[in-house]
């Protein structure tokens, strides 16, 4: 199922909610081709680039978890989540073409329903220990 970028999915922080859309766009492509039956065709270019980009913007995310005290239990559980999400999609990447084809639908559902979990609750809890200077820094502007 398609993600529908709204205002609820903003964090504030406008670098990290452009690569939020940035990221929902390359998943809403990844399900209309299996929508259409065009996967296969896409998946090759897709996927590696799928995962370069959100790794890309794991790191910008973590340069801002690093602002947060050593230690932070949010800190912890943020990375393990860029882990785990980065883990699935290389493995996914990886699998042969039959094992790919057989989850298509289900890889889509994961994607989609990953990263609006993601913003919801771990990207705007973020945003919410930077705002309150959380990382040591003055609170971000409203």
């Amino acid at each position: 199922m398609p993600v529908a970028w709204t205002s609820e999915l903003s964090t504030g922080i406008r670098t990290i909610d452009l690569q939020h859309e940035e990221l929902v766009d390359m998943i809403n492509a990844f399900q209309a081709a299996v929508s259409r039956g065009e996967a296969a065709a896409t998946l090759d270019a897709l996927l590696p680039r799928l995962a370069a980009y959100a790794l890309f913007h794991f790191g910008t995310e973590e340069a801002l978890l690093a602002e947060l005290p050593a230690g932070h239990g949010h800190a912890q559980a943020h990375l393990r989540e860029h882990a785990a999400f980065a883990a699935r999609v290389e493995a996914f990447r990886t699998a042969d073409a039959h094992a790919r084809a057989a989850t298509l639908g289900e890889f889509g559902d994961y994607l989609s329903t990953w990263i609006v979990q993601h913003i919801m609750k771990t990207d705007q809890e973020l945003a919410r220990l930077l705002a309150a200077g959380g990382g040591g820094r003055p609170p971000l502007s409203p």
